[in-house]
C-alpha cells in the first residue's frame, strides 16, 4: 500500500508514530502548519513528558489532538517509555481495520479548534450508498482536494453489495476494495472519517449525502 510492487514484497507500512512533546507541544500547534500535518498523518500519537503538565493541562491537550485527529491511538509516556508492542506490528495502515473514532469526538459539534487549519470531520450513516455516486465522488476529492486532505479512511455500507467496501487515502493516492461480507448480526453502516486544511464541513456532508442510494 502506497508503495512500488518490489518494495511491498519486502516491507510493509505497519503504522506511522508522532511523538508529541506535552510540555511544549502548544506553541508549536499554535505555530506551524506541519506540526498541525504531523498529527494528522499519525496513526498512533506518544503524548511524551505528561508528568511536566497538569491534569487540565493534558485533557485540554489530548481534546485539541482528537480534534485534529480522531482517529489516532494515544498513549502517555515518560521518557518515550512504552511497550514496543503498542506501535508496532499493529497494522494500523490496513484498510481492512476498523475504524476507530473517539467516540468524544462523534458526541461533540465544536469539532474545530482555535485557529487550527488542520481539522477532521467524521461521518456516520445507516441508509445505503449508491456506488457510482460514491465513485464520482471520490475521484472529484482526489483530483480536486487531494492537496488538502492529508488523510482519509472508511467503510462503506453500498446497496445491494453483500461485501464491505473499505477505502483509505493520503493526499492525491488512494486505495479502496471489497473487504469481507457483512455479518449477519453486524450493524450495516457507512463510516467516513476526513483529515485536511480548512475543512468545508458543510460541502463534504452535502456531498456525502448526496451519495444516499435511492
Amino acid at each position: 500500500f502506497f508503495m512500488d510492487e518490489l518494495l511491498s514484497e519486502i516491507f510493509e507500512v505497519d503504522s506511522i508514530v508522532t511523538v508529541v512533546d506535552s510540555k511544549h507541544i502548544t506553541r508549536h500547534l499554535d505555530d506551524q502548519d506541519e506540526a498541525q500535518e504531523q498529527i494528522a498523518f499519525a496513526d498512533v500519537i506518544i503524548l511524551n513528558k505528561t508528568d511536566l503538565v497538569s491534569n487540565n493541562d493534558l485533557k485540554s491537550l489530548e481534546q485539541r489532538l482528537v480534534n485534529i485527529n480522531p482517529t489516532a491511538k494515544r498513549l502517555h509516556a515518560r521518557d518515550c517509555n512504552i511497550n514496543l508492542r503498542d506501535v508496532l506490528g499493529i497494522n494500523t495502515f490496513d484498510v481492512n481495520r476498523k475504524i476507530e473514532i473517539d467516540p468524544h469526538f462523534l458526541e461533540d459539534h465544536h469539532h474545530h479548534h482555535h485557529d487550527d487549519k488542520v481539522s477532521s470531520i467524521a461521518f456516520r450513516e445507516e441508509k445505503p450508498l449508491d456506488l457510482a455516486k460514491v465513485d464520482h465522488w471520490m475521484s472529484y476529492l482526489v483530483r480536486e482536494k487531494g492537496e488538502e486532505l492529508l488523510r482519509y479512511k472508511g467503510i462503506l455500507y453500498i446497496k445491494g453489495e453483500a461485501y464491505r467496501i473499505v477505502f483509505q487515502g493520503l493526499h492525491m493516492l488512494f486505495s479502496g476494495r471489497p473487504d469481507r461480507k457483512w455479518n449477519e448480526n453486524e450493524k450495516k453502516q457507512s463510516e467516513l472519517v476526513f483529515i485536511g486544511k480548512d475543512l468545508d464541513k458543510e460541502e463534504l456532508e452535502r456531498q456525502f449525502k448526496n451519495c444516499i442510494a435511492k
